[in-house]
């Protein structure tokens, strides 16, 4: 619309020149040195199919057919220079030619430097190898990435590294055929390019997927030198002429199937869960169990040890036992996790990856409540029981082990379930480490899609995990009393 207000404008405003105004075919004004000349400079990167490449030494694409239709239109014919990506606009600003239509990004550093009429808008998707998937920026950490040098994408996954989303490196190529020739031979892992290309490749190769979508659909324009007014004006008639026609959508659709850069209708809420959601909810869960199972036993048997230190006769073991509890309860377990994973390695040298941190975090705090369910689950055993174990001539710890504790464990189900509840809920907090449990996998879908309703899968997840418990703890309870424990 800016480009067609601009053309309107400049068209009053030129309207009286003698150069220009002279109708070309079905009414286009045309200037006169392109009517003289009667030859459209068009400049390409003929590597950058089906948008614009080479077959036969013929430059063949949708730019190519949109070109010779604009030229049509403006009564001349198109000529076709192939360029260098990298020098493609300082050769029109210096005059090698009229126009790039090369499906360059409408972007505001380049708008300083051309006009811009815009023809179509485009995404930008991740390709991967088959059997490799990216799906958003976050998965791109760890990754080498090809791109082409210069273009939209490349600046984009430079902002993605300044803003601190760890590549492993970033690959440019001169044109896309490189980029993609890399990605066959195993050189990158993931690739950024227009949707246009990307999916022309997948239909190509089966060595190719489209994965993702990185950007979101933006303008692609025809490049016009900002000194060329009248040109600019004409190319923006000629492309408003093309759309109301139906032209412009019938390029679209001989090269793509459809109209470049609609944007595909948003999944459904069932078919976006089937597809993009439970696989990876799935996958969190399995996390956030494996720490709720590995930290609630760890906790139960640092517990029982701390509860035992607690009600000690030592009173130097009991100080230890007191201060540990008041430690780890009267901290956060956020700042506990953070600490575990990036303090310690700085004061001690203790480097833990993520799940070994997480695992003893909630370790750690999950004993220092579990301590004093046991110490109150002890001391709720009548004591004549531990004095007639004594006088039966048991010693203290197997009077413990066979007398007290049992009884204590009956007692405690329901208390230890809670609590193991509440450990798997607590899991959510390792998320700050980027551990990718159930929670934090629902999060970056929500965030990448901008669809928050998926957030109650994850409550469905956790959900599922405390009745799992629940259940586990009642028939322990029901088989305990039919043993008379």
């Amino acid at each position: 619309m800016r480009c067609l207000a601009l053309a309107v404008g400049v068209l009053l405003a030129v309207g009286a020149s003698p150069s220009f105004g002279a109708p070309g075919p079905d009414s286009i004004p045309v200037p006169a040195r392109l009517r003289d000349a009667g030859v459209l400079r068009v400049a390409i990167d003929a590597t950058y199919p089906p948008m614009e490449s080479l077959r036969e030494g013929q430059p063949e694409g949708f730019d190519v057919d949109l070109a010779r239709e604009l030229a049509r239109r403006l009564g001349v014919t198109a000529e076709f220079i192939v360029m260098d990506w990298d020098g493609i606009l300082a050769g029109l600003t210096s005059g090698r030619y009229d126009v790039i239509i090369s499906s360059m990004n409408i972007t505001p550093e380049r708008q300083q430097q051309v006009d811009f009429v815009e023809y179509a808008r485009m995404s930008q998707v991740f390709v991967c190898r088959r059997g490799f998937v990216v799906r958003t920026e976050q998965e791109l950490a760890g990754r080498v990435v090809a791109v082409q040098v210069n273009t939209t994408s490349h600046r984009w996954l430079e902002r993605l590294q300044r803003q601190g989303i760890a590549l492993e490196e970033i690959k440019p190529f001169p044109g896309m055929t490189e980029a993609f020739a890399a990605m066959k031979s195993e050189q990158a892992e993931v690739l950024v390019t227009d949707e246009a290309v990307g999916r022309y490749f997948a239909l190509r190769d089966d060595t190719f997927a489209v994965t993702g979508q990185a950007l979101e659909p933006e303008p692609i324009g025809i490049a016009i030198d900002k000194r060329d007014k009248e040109l600019t004006a004409s190319i923006a008639a000629a492309i408003e002429q093309l759309r109301r026609d139906g032209e412009l959508r019938r390029l679209s659709e001989r090269w793509f199937g459809g109209e470049l850069g609609q944007v595909a209708p948003p999944l459904g809420f069932w078919d976006f869960s089937r597809t993009v959601v439970l696989p990876r909810v799935f996958k969190g869960l399995q996390v956030t169990l494996l720490l709720t199972l590995g930290s609630g036993l760890s906790g139960i048997a640092l517990g029982l040890l701390v509860a035992l230190a607690r009600i000690s006769r030592k009173q130097g073991v009991q100080g230890v036992a007191r201060l540990y509890i008041a430690l780890f309860r009267g901290t956060p377990l956020l700042l506990q996790i953070l600490f575990i994973f990036f303090a310690l390695p700085l004061m001690i040298g203790v480097k833990l990856g993520a799940m070994a941190a997480g695992i003893v975090a909630l370790s750690l705090n999950a004993a220092a409540y579990i301590a004093e369910i046991f110490r109150a689950g002890i001391e709720s055993i009548d004591k004549g029981q531990m004095e007639a174990a004594r006088a039966l001539g048991m010693s203290y710890g197997l009077a413990m082990r066979r007398v007290i504790l049992p009884q204590t464990f009956r007692r405690l189900l329901p208390p230890l379930v809670n609590e193991l509840a509440a450990l798997s809920k607590d899991t959510s907090l390792v998320m700050v480490i980027a551990l990718p449990e159930m929670l934090y996998e629902t999060k970056q879908i929500a965030g990448a899609y901008l669809r928050p309703e998926v957030y109650a899968w994850a409550a469905l997840g956790y959900l599922l995990i405390v009745l799992a418990l629940s259940t586990l703890a009642r028939r322990l309870e029901k088989r305990l009393e039919a043993h008379g424990a």
